[in-house]
């Protein structure tokens, strides 16, 4: 019998033969990283108390140790091997973590993922099921070499067609030296079907295309990777691929009752543009539910008399009624500014979070210095100045570690805190651990432990550290390019659904605004762009070419697409960081100079150092650069050089 054929191999990569044993959900395959299903078979060593844990999919241990590849030089060889350094795939990009092939000839550097070396021969798909295919020996295009044979007997194997080990009918092939073997509902699968969630007709294909190997994509339905040996059902216009397993399964749909936590508190849903969404309700939960906006509010737009007193402001704060229409004058006069004004944000700016203070109602009110340029959501005034404890901040011990607000100040900008949990620099108002090294910033640290993100609408996410090693494998669904292991992320809570997302990624905002780029429109977050969009993706800021399936903010009607890190002040690496505050040093230059993102490479004026998307000061109208790192530092602390203070009152 064949199944028994398989049951005991020799594997070069171990001392001992290797047999089949029973897996559970936390293992991962040693050749294609890949998880196992709960209670699926795989090769792991057969001696008793050897320590060798490592174990292998059956057909990750079948395959040939000395390959050739399409994607290589066909007179090179590919071997397997162990892996010895951090290197990436050079089919996939990612990081090969386990059993890897790698170029023989000492002059090439090509490696590639076991699961990445799959037989590319183009297969004629189209060819459609007839009568004669009911007959116990048939021709399939799957498998054009050979006749296949119908076999009535109920038992147990590995399905080359949807890599399942159920039972039922099943083709084999004729030839004894092959051992092909389908399941008969799989061999009669249709050429092509349709499903509720996509509006054009999926086709059969053997085996995953060629085109789709640069990224690491994932089943639409259940957001699985694909293995690249069995078959899928996918959308050439848009790229959308399914398992067969999955393409017959309706697609799951959150509901009202779904949408909320055991507890009965509200989730949160994102993304959003508005962060004061996010600290909202983590401010209420701390105050008990009670309102912590001030009970005396005026019904026209004058300045509330009442000053109040912030802690980490040196100045008292007024209640302001925000203009939404001085704020769109103002923008309007900054359309006709210089290009290097896109490395400042034309936003009011709340100095807690470091997100635009902005509503669409002249009913909305925020916390204003009349004295300088600060600004705050009335959620972030009311921020608790300690937590006795936070779902993102754990440790070893059981003992919970009391965090503090604290800030920093405004005009000594390089002075800036990495949170723990997004890894961004920020010089907004942070909790710090007055027992460790653990620093958040107020967004971060009013994060839930459970959320609701629009690119997963089916199922909810939860918080996981990222201490947990067994998430190594799996890979931010935003597709950032960072390892989940590196940082804290949500994952799906479902059981079957390998869906996480960054926390830094989950946050980033539904929409950015570009007058560089569109005047038009808002760039909207896609979570895939591929709809009727069969052409590659280049980013229009760093004209590299993007993974279709990852996150972008794209404008389908301008077709401009870019990565979330391209916005260096709005999504990307400066998010956190407030900008704008202009300088004076009569001593060097007669203009004020702001201090903003450089977005075009400048040399500074004083000590000649070339400077590229770093912060420094800038007189747009002059050209004149002051570099931040070497000089205005120095400047700032020596007295030379001073922050503008303008007075409102």
């Amino acid at each position: 019998m064949e199944g028994e054929k398989r049951e005991m191999v020799d594997h070069w990569s171990h001392e001992h033969p290797l047999t089949l044993v029973e897996t559970c959900e936390k293992n991962y395959c040693y050749g294609c990283e890949r998880p196992f299903s709960s209670g699926e078979q795989a090769y792991g060593c057969s001696i008793d108390g050897c320590e060798y844990s490592e174990l292998l999919h059956e057909e990750c241990a079948e395959m040939a140790r000395e390959i050739r590849h399409p994607l290589h030089h066909s007179q090179h060889i590919l071997i397997q091997q162990n892996p010895k350094d951090l290197i990436s795939c050079d089919i996939c990009e990612c990081f090969i973590w386990s059993i890897g092939y790698k170029c023989t000839s000492s002059e090439c550097g090509f490696e590639m993922h076991l699961r990445c070396a799959h037989d590319s021969e183009v297969v004629d798909a189209t060819t459609t099921r007839d009568d004669e295919q009911m007959c116990a020996i048939i021709r399939h295009p799957s498998h054009p070499k050979h006749d296949l044979k119908l076999w009535r007997r109920r038992c147990s194997f590995k399905c080359d067609a949807c890599g399942s080990m159920r039972g039922g009918s099943s083709y084999t092939c004729t030839n004894e030296a092959c051992q092909y073997w389908i399941h008969e509902r799989c061999a009669s699968l249709p050429q092509n079907i349709t499903r509720e969630d996509h509006h054009h007709t999926l086709s059969l294909s053997f085996y995953v295309p060629s085109e789709y190997l640069r990224f690491d994509y994932k089943c639409d339905v259940c957001s699985i990777s694909l293995r690249l040996k069995y078959w899928i059902y996918h959308c050439q216009l848009c790229r959308y691929i399914v398992h067969i397993h999955c393409a017959f399964n309706k697609t799951p749909r959150i509901t009202d009752a779904s949408a909320s936590t055991s507890t009965g508190k509200d989730v949160i849903h994102l993304p959003t543009n508005v962060a004061e969404e996010i600290i909202t309700p983590f401010v209420m939960r701390k105050r008990r539910g009670r309102t912590f906006i001030p009970p005396i509010i005026p019904q026209d737009d004058e300045l509330v008399n009442v000053k109040y007193k912030f802690r980490h402001h040196q100045h008292r704060l007024t209640l302001v009624s925000f203009s939404p229409h001085h704020h769109q004058n103002q923008e309007e006069e900054e359309d006709e500014e210089d290009e290097e004004n896109y490395g400042v944000r034309s936003e009011l700016i709340c100095d807690g979070c470091i997100t635009p203070i902005s509503s669409s109602t002249s009913k909305y009110y925020y916390m204003s210095c009349s004295k300088c340029k600060y600004n705050l959501h009335l959620p972030c005034f009311h921020l608790p100045p300690r937590l006795s404890s936070l779902p993102l901040h754990y440790h070893r011990r059981r003992d919970h570690h009391q965090l503090l607000l604290q800030s920093f100040d405004k005009h000594q900008p390089w002075e800036c805190q990495r949170c723990s949990v997004c890894k961004y620099k920020s010089n907004g108002l942070f909790y710090a651990c007055r027992e460790c090294d653990f620093k958040v910033d107020i967004k971060c640290a009013a994060m839930p432990d459970i959320i609701h993100h629009a690119a997963h609408p089916q199922h909810l996410l939860k918080h996981g550290a990222h201490l947990d090693t067994g998430s190594r494998h799996l890979s931010c669904a935003a597709g950032c390019g960072d390892g989940i292991y590196l940082y804290d992320f949500y994952g799906c809570r479902s059981g079957s659904c390998d869906f996480v997302v960054h926390v830094k990624c989950a946050v980033l905002p539904a929409s950015v605004s570009s007058r560089r780029w569109d005047k038009h429109h808002p760039l909207l977050l896609t979570y895939d762009a591929t709809l009727n969009h069969p052409g590659d993706f280049y980013c229009d800021q760093c004209e590299t070419q993007m993974n279709p399936k990852s996150w972008m903010y794209h404008c389908r009607a301008c077709d401009l697409s870019f990565h979330p890190l391209c916005f260096h002040t709005t999504s990307g690496k400066y998010r956190n960081i407030k900008l704008g505050q202009e300088y004076v040093n009569d001593a060097t230059h007669p203009h004020p100079l702001t201090f903003q993102l450089l977005t075009t490479k400048r040399r500074c004026n004083i000590c000649c150092w070339n400077e590229h998307e770093r912060r420094g000061f800038y007189c747009a109208s002059c050209n004149f650069f002051i570099c931040l790192k070497y000089c205005g530092e120095e400047m700032i602390e020596n007295g030379d050089m001073t922050a503008v203070e303008p007075c409102l009152e």
